[in-house]
């Protein structure tokens, strides 16, 4: 099964963002990312896909200087157009539908994958379009009717956009507190998330077992706490018995197991996650971290969707040694100073000729994220960091 997007893209990890917003800022942490930087802009010009995940909102969140996230905001914005990667959940559903087909039968036919590139902060959290529209006393406005509104329209969107990724000024947080702004809810779920693995690290400690066992309960975990809820609806939605699927036989421990391992293994995300999480739970002297955590819900989507992936380096081992990148057909890159020669072969697969269907443009036709900065802050003063 292939999910790579229709248009040649690149998902860049948060610290590859945050050199390229230090060498945009004339700061380069090593001279090199300056040429890293220029072939990134090029290529975005040139049509190839940057696009951002969930996990690039809540870390560039978690910084607590305002300046230094519209700093790295401004620069991930002007990249990627804030086009953005999916839910994770409608991707995953997508997935899991396609595992029941190949390994049940049910749905009876091939799930049609859903569109993976889209644009915005709700289509990486909720996987739905929400660009902002103008409603007057009898409802929508037809913005093509009244002369500028139309290209003033796609300017607040794109500095709606921008300022949900670079996030609140401190003097905004009290009065978006008041209508619902709660950072924390986020921060405790992966806590939660956190100590359900560190739990583990303890069991395996006075219960080791052999790197095969350890893969087979990392996915039963996995399934059964990060994505029951959805298999549990699917299987009641095509009326799905899975024990007699699998061929459970309580008289006969383990039978069912083959045949759950491999319908757990043909969902890509969840096999990736599963792999990364094995590899650290196999590491004893690493503690876990919610950094990791954040670092494998994005590399679970993004190395199945995306044609060319840069983690950090320990990411990238871990994915080299599961062979994700191969089995995906993927191109996992271990070092920044390698990105601008697969940029050059992906700028060559970009034909004028194609369509994206996610849109570089949000609101108006043919006209994309063009708008300079300065025009931006023109908008709303006072607002918009300067370049």
């Amino acid at each position: 099964m292939d999910l790579h997007v229709s248009t040649p893209s690149v998902y860049l990890d948060q610290w590859v963002w945050i050199r390229l917003a230090r060498a945009a800022n004339g700061t380069p942490r090593e001279a090199s990312d300056t040429d890293v930087l220029a072939a990134v802009c090029d290529a975005s010009a040139a049509g190839v896909a940057f696009p951002l995940s969930s996990t690039h909102y809540i870390e560039t969140n978690k910084i607590t200087d305002p300046r230094q996230r519209a700093d790295l905001a401004r620069t991930m914005a002007s990249v990627s157009h804030c086009r953005t990667l999916r839910s994770r959940r409608v991707l995953l559903r997508h997935q899991m539908l396609h595992a029941m087909h190949g390994s049940f039968s049910r749905p009876a036919f091939r799930p049609q994958p859903p569109e993976a590139l889209g644009i915005g902060a709700m289509w990486a959290f909720a996987g739905e379009r929400a660009p902002l529209s103008l409603y007057g006393p009898s409802g929508k406005v037809d913005t093509g009717l009244i002369p500028g509104m139309r290209a003033w329209l796609r300017k607040a969107n794109q500095f709606a956009e921008f300022q949900l990724l670079a996030g609140p000024r401190d003097e905004e947080i009290e009065d978006l507190r008041r209508h619902g702004y709660r950072p924390e809810t986020t921060r405790e779920a992966f806590r939660s998330r956190l100590e359900w693995e560190e739990i583990y690290v303890g069991l395996l400690a006075d219960d080791p077992v052999s790197r095969h066992e350890l893969r087979v309960r990392v996915q039963a975990r996995e399934i059964l706490h990060e994505h029951f809820d959805l298999l549990k609806e699917l299987l009641a939605e095509y009326r799905i018995d899975l024990h007699r699927e699998i061929g459970l036989d309580p008289a006969r421990p383990g039978s069912g197991r083959p045949r759950m391992i491999a319908f757990t293994d043909q969902m890509p995300s969840v096999r990736i996650a599963v792999d990364l999480k094995a590899e650290l739970f196999r590491n004893h002297t690493k503690a876990w971290t919610v950094n990791a955590l954040h670092d494998i819900d994005a590399l679970s989507m993004a190395v199945p969707y995306c044609h060319v992936v840069v983690p950090d380096r320990e990411m990238a081992d871990f994915l080299s040694r599961s062979r994700a990148g191969q089995r995906n057909g993927t191109r996992v890159l271990s070092r920044l100073r390698d990105l601008p020669d697969e940029l050059a072969a992906l700028r060559d697969q970009v034909r004028s000729v194609d369509v994206d269907a996610s849109g570089s443009d949000w609101v108006g036709p043919g006209e994309g994220f063009c708008t300079g900065w300065e025009e931006l802050r023109a908008t709303a003063p006072g607002q918009f960091p300067a370049a």
